[in-house]
């Protein structure tokens, strides 16, 4: 018999006989449980449940005899599961995260105590990139996760096939310039505030215009981007040098540490980005892969991870965010 049955059997009598929670604790379709206790009564030539029309009601003597051992074979597999994720942090294996600067230097240095804490033997390395090239390490399984930010997601479509995604939290944009600049001299009208001066974001695809420029564009305003950048640090001393009004995450903005700029937020006039975690889908996850997802994505405990992946394994991959 195999293994899949036991867990069916298993799962069944734990779940007080209910088809329906049995298949939702192990993650499958009421259908394949069905199916799975149909194949293990044929090998046995026996019934192993009593059934009251088509309900299961309880074992039979052959279901009651079997159960000490099944419970046994879950108890001993549960143990060997405990042992190898306990294993894991003693391999050679590493945590391997890419993402920007920005979420690496104000989110990412937020997660990795506590991760470096549960996982003291784990080595973890942060790879910095732009967009293209963070997604395309986990293409190419250069990185266990990619963490990135987009407010929109058409130009990744080519390298967000084949990997699970989901969303994480979102920011917004902001401008910044020196103090005593002719921005901070008058009311802050958004976006038509910004289009006399020259602009400084954060660097995209050749092919594909900043969100900035599309913004503006939208509201039928000129973007004259003299300089882009990687990364917050560079367009922030960009501004400080006096090359133009910088456009940034509001979380890369630290009212003290930047005591020398000016903020004006732009959430009324941009739309908000929202940073997404994305793994490659034959990638399997460790323990401490479990927990750092669960430490970037709200509500993403191993049990919704596990259920995420099963939706879209049975959706033939069809992206959807749900947890």
């Amino acid at each position: 018999m195999k293994l899949k049955q036991l867990q069916c059997i298993a799962a069944i009598v734990q779940s007080g006989f209910n088809v329906t929670a049995a298949a939702d604790k192990l993650h499958l379709s009421q259908p394949a449980v069905s199916k799975q206790i149909k194949l293990a009564e044929e090998l046995l030539g026996l019934p192993i449940f009593r059934r009251n029309s088509k309900a299961l009601v309880g074992l039979t003597e052959v279901g009651e005899a079997m159960m000490p051992d099944i419970e046994r074979i879950m108890a001993s597999m549960e143990n060997i599961l405990l042992l190898s994720q306990h294993h894991n942090m003693f391999t050679l294996s590493q945590l391997s995260v890419a993402t920007t600067h920005t979420l690496a230097h104000n989110r990412l240095v937020q997660v990795l105590p506590a991760i470096q804490h549960d996982y003291p033997q784990l080595p973890i390395n942060i790879i910095e990139g732009t967009n293209a090239q963070i997604l395309q390490m986990v293409q190419e399984r250069d990185a266990d996760f990619a963490w990135f930010s987009a407010s929109d997601l058409t130009p990744y479509n080519p390298l967000l096939r084949g990997v699970f995604m989901l969303p994480a939290e979102s920011w917004s944009a902001v401008a910044v310039v020196p103090q005593g600049h002719a921005l901070t001299q008058k009311p802050f009208e958004g976006l038509t505030s910004l289009e006399p001066y020259p602009l400084i974001t954060y660097i995209t695809s050749h092919k594909e215009p900043s969100a900035l420029a599309r913004a503006m564009a939208g509201r039928g305003l000129a973007a004259r981007i003299v300089l882009t950048a990687r990364n917050a640090e560079m367009i922030k001393n960009y501004v400080r040098q006096g090359l133009g009004v910088g456009v940034i995450a509001d979380m890369a903005f630290d009212a003290e540490r930047d005591s020398d700029l000016v903020m004006f937020p732009l959430e009324r006039w941009m739309p908000l980005f929202n940073t997404y975690l994305v793994w490659h889908n034959e990638m399997r996850l460790r323990s401490y892969h479990y927990d750092f997802i669960d430490r970037i994505v709200p509500g993403a405990t191993r049990d919704a991870v596990e259920q995420y992946v099963h939706r879209q394994q049975s959706n033939n991959g069809e992206q959807g965010w749900a947890i």
